[in-house]
């Protein structure tokens, strides 16, 4: 006998290829994952508080250089992940198997490259970026940029696989992936950071060190746990398939484009915040950190768009596939509201984690109020639909209104508004809740529309 929870559920998430319980087995995992590496990266963030100011600014004006590879690769993968997941809404299973080689190779391949460029010209990425800031900074930056670049290389291994495992709606090896990765990394920041004063140098071997357990566990789940996927063999990466690579690309390519000018265009606005002041720069590093617990939840709503809607497109069934468009953008709003009200109460004791100078705290309540307003109401459209459109195939538009709304409010309208305006850190703040107001129009109109669900991937 139904209960009334169970006949809401059913009446709003269930239908003929996902039942409720299916659905919320795969949520739960990626909530926890995406909220577990928000919450691991903000106590490593608090550990490296203990080393001075000088750490934590130079830690956070490379992060948008790190993320910008990563996103990369994710984009990179994202293509795999899209492709596997629509195969897997077919049952082919060869196809599949195709796909996941296709992913892991390329991804590492990718990282291979770019990091290796990164690793060779860090000083002069850094001083031409940062060159404003304090030599003490300044140096820890580029150590770290090296470290990083590093650590990525390897982190792609378990990219490529989470991409597999995503796609075939396998979210709880994922999570578990993930935890491990997470918990080695503050296990070993801690005794690094905290025990033996290593500074910037004990969360660069943490990375290392965490990022080759994962990536040597991922290996086995993907090649020699045969439960999963029965028929791949490590020799199977190198067996090219251009039509599939083609495919994968048509994701991968707008996708990736995306990334590469978002995160470009974060560089360049944690250039203007080096610019305002050291003190800025760890205020802005502090409440991104407490900002990301929030909408983990909510974004990962985004990830398992991904999974369910590239399935129900991959097996013909579009109309579906609006359906659940609109269900998952509802569902993000709701964890929206959930993780504010669990947000709040938790804020002071979070914020004591960090250790942050008295004259910085009002600052950062500032900045975490002027996102948590207007969130409840444009953040899952604005952040869950790009997934839902790019699940189906619609890469181009979602990357565009990204890439032009990234450009204009969050770089250009930021800038006018923290520097000749005089408003600093909170202006730009300020233009990150604007362009979600943007987005949230442009994609409504591409929902609503019919363009979105007649684009073909494989």
């Amino acid at each position: 006998m139904l209960t009334q929870p169970d006949n809401f559920l059913t009446k709003h998430l269930s239908s003929t290829q996902f039942t409720y319980k299916q659905i919320l087995h795969m949520l739960y995992p990626l909530i926890l994952d995406m909220l577990f590496i928000n919450l691991i990266n903000m106590l490593t963030t608090s550990m490296i508080s203990a080393s001075g100011q000088a750490s934590v600014a130079a830690v956070s004006m490379i992060s948008p250089v790190t993320t910008l590879i990563v996103c990369l690769l994710n984009a990179i993968a994202a293509g795999g992940t899209v492709v596997v997941a629509q195969y897997k809404g077919r049952n082919d299973a060869d196809k599949i198997k195709k796909a996941a080689a296709h992913t892991f190779f390329i991804t590492l391949l990718t990282a291979a490259l770019v990091c290796s460029l990164i690793i060779l010209f860090a000083s002069p990425i850094v001083r031409f970026l940062f060159g404003n800031a304090e030599p003490e900074v300044l140096s820890k930056s580029v150590f770290y940029l090296r470290g990083a670049s590093i650590s990525i290389i390897i982190l792609a291994i378990y990219n490529g696989v989470f991409a597999v495992f995503r796609g075939l709606g396998e979210t709880k090896i994922c999570l578990q992936l993930t935890v491990f990765i997470n918990l080695s990394y503050f296990a070993l920041s801690y005794l690094l950071i905290n025990r033996l004063r290593l500074d910037i140098g004990g969360t660069v071997i943490a990375l290392i060190l965490a990022r080759s357990l994962g990536s040597v566990i991922s290996l086995y789940h993907l090649f020699l746990k045969k439960n999963r996927l029965p028929n791949l063999y490590f020799t199977d990466i190198f067996h090219f398939d251009s039509r599939l690579f083609h495919s994968m690309l048509k994701i991968s390519i707008p996708f990736g484009s995306e990334q590469f000018f978002f995160y470009g265009g974060s560089i360049i606005v944690q250039k203007y915040i080096v610019d305002l002041g050291t003190s800025c720069v760890a205020a802005n590093a502090i409440a991104t950190s407490l900002f990301s617990l929030v909408y983990a939840a909510p974004l990962a709503v985004g990830n398992l768009a991904t999974t369910i809607v590239g399935q129900c497109v991959g097996s013909g069934n579009r109309k579906l596939a609006r359906w659940y468009g609109r269900k998952l953008v509802l569902l993000g709003t709701a964890l929206s509201l959930l993780s504010i009200a669990l947000f709040l109460p938790l804020w002071p004791f979070l914020l004591s984690m960090f250790r942050p100078d008295p004259v910085v705290i009002p600052l950062i309540g500032r900045l975490l109020v002027l996102a948590l307003v207007p969130m409840p109401f444009f953040y899952a459209m604005s952040n869950v639909m790009p997934y839902v459109l790019r699940s189906a195939g619609d890469a181009v538009y979602s990357s565009v209104v990204s890439l032009l709304t990234m450009w204009a409010i969050r770089v250009g309208a930021g800038y006018l508004l923290a520097i000749p305006l005089g408003m600093g850190i909170e202006g730009i703040w300020v233009c990150m809740s604007l362009e979600w107001v943007v987005r949230f129009v442009l994609f409504l109109l591409r929902y609503r529309g019919t363009k979105w669900l007649t684009r073909n991937t494989i």
